[in-house]
């Protein structure tokens, strides 16, 4: 049994890996753990915030503790929009200047494995968050929000056209804050609406439709297969 630990920035994150992707990978032979990263062992505070340092090193504390087991791997799952650039940061000049969020994520994973460079470390940056799954099938909001078919015809007709992981980054344009200008509620009740949204689109439509993401989830499955 091979084992990949991911280290996520929210709870949203976290439950999404434990109740859609876990059962797919159980079936490879990997088990997948989702971590938050610590942002303060003292007060036992996790995820999110813009200093880079405490995704860094909560990933570099699980290489040294499995740095003898080879069926240990270590992966990420952070967002794109409001990537961490604080401290020992890998979003640099050479990233702000790119124009493509597909460059942007490219660079980065290429850029986060020459910063921790562990052949058993497999960097992913979402585009451009969590949310840009769940536009691949905005319906998938109904089945929480029962009473709001209107408002998800509304978010439909926005986002008419646009792949979902090309939808932008920008305060106003993020998946997110799309999804929060039609529910506002959402923005409280990520952990419960986003996750149960994913599990109706379900993983395979999720591949289909989000091809970074879909790279990330077959990078993991050919653990299965090495030695």
């Amino acid at each position: 049994m091979k084992r990949i630990f991911v280290v996520v920035e929210g709870e949203t994150e976290e439950r999404f890996l434990r109740q859609v992707v876990y059962s797919h990978f159980i079936l490879h032979g990997i088990h997948i753990d989702a971590q938050q990263w610590l942002t303060n062992r003292k007060l036992g505070t996790k995820g999110g915030g813009s200093n880079f340092d405490f995704v860094e090193r909560h990933i570099n504390n699980l290489i040294s503790k499995y740095k003898t087991d080879p069926n240990v791997y270590i992966s990420t799952m952070i967002d794109l929009y409001n990537f961490p650039t604080q401290g020992n940061t890998i979003y640099d000049n050479d990233i702000k200047r790119l124009q493509n969020g597909r460059d942007k994520v490219r660079l980065l994973q290429e850029k986060f494995s020459e910063q921790i460079p562990n052949r058993n470390f497999i960097p992913y940056v979402q585009l451009y968050e969590y949310e840009t799954l769940l536009l691949s099938n905005p319906d998938s909001l109904s089945y929480y929000y029962t009473d709001k078919q209107n408002e998800i015809e509304y978010l439909k007709n926005e986002i008419k056209g646009i792949e979902p992981e090309d939808i932008n980054d920008t305060p106003e344009n993020a998946p997110s804050k799309r999804i929060i200008r039609y529910l506002p509620s959402y923005s409280k009740q990520k952990t419960t609406a986003g996750v149960t949204a994913a599990e109706k689109i379900g993983l395979h439509y999720l591949r289909q439709h989000c091809p970074h993401f879909n790279d990330w989830i077959t990078k993991i499955e050919s653990l299965s297969t090495q030695p």
